[in-house]
């Protein structure tokens, strides 16, 4: 006969099976390096836009605040809109230079600030206004002049970078170059 092995092993595991083991919990921490990197690129470049959105809009101020004056207060005199528009170039444009300015000086200033193509409509908008700038009877502002100084402030401020700089303008300004 036969000896059956009978050892308790055996017959509760006929197939020699192990337990089935578990492994450990997979931590979410420490992140990997490249998830690390992609958010300090990110927090990077939002700074990056924030500040350069804030700096155009400081840039942007100055005319969007003449804008606004000559919007919400329609009847100013033409002596009010030079002045404003003057206000407005002093804040992106050399000041020694454009405190001597006025009249016809100040006008070929501004126009030289526009592109070609709005130079023409600018003079014509605003040449009533600038002669009459001086008279005391007529201290009305006509709405050509007032469209002359809206489109003036649109299309020339603020100015391209290579306008910026230290501009002489020649015999004009009676400056010399």
């Amino acid at each position: 006969m036969q000896t059956v092995n009978s050892s308790p092993i055996a017959t509760a595991n006929p197939l020699q099976l192990k337990d089935i083991h578990i492994p450990e919990q997979v931590s979410n921490y420490p992140i990997a390096y490249g998830w690390w990197l992609l958010a300090i690129i990110m927090l990077l470049t939002m700074t990056f836009i924030a500040v350069k959105l804030y700096k155009k809009s400081k840039i942007k101020r100055a005319q969007q605040q003449a804008l606004k004056q000559l919007q919400n207060s329609p009847t100013m005199s033409n002596t009010e809109i030079i002045t404003l528009l003057k206000w407005a170039s002093m804040q992106y444009f050399s000041r020694t230079e454009l405190a001597s300015l006025y009249s016809n000086q100040f006008k070929q200033f501004l126009l030289q600030q526009l592109d070609k193509k709005y130079q023409q409509q600018f003079d014509k908008l605003s040449t009533k206004g600038f002669e009459n700038q001086y008279q005391k009877f007529d201290q009305k502002s006509d709405a050509d002049f007032l469209q002359g100084a809206i489109l003036w402030l649109n299309h020339a401020l603020p100015p391209k970078a290579k306008q910026q700089k230290n501009i002489t303008y020649g015999e004009t300004a009676g400056a010399i170059k």
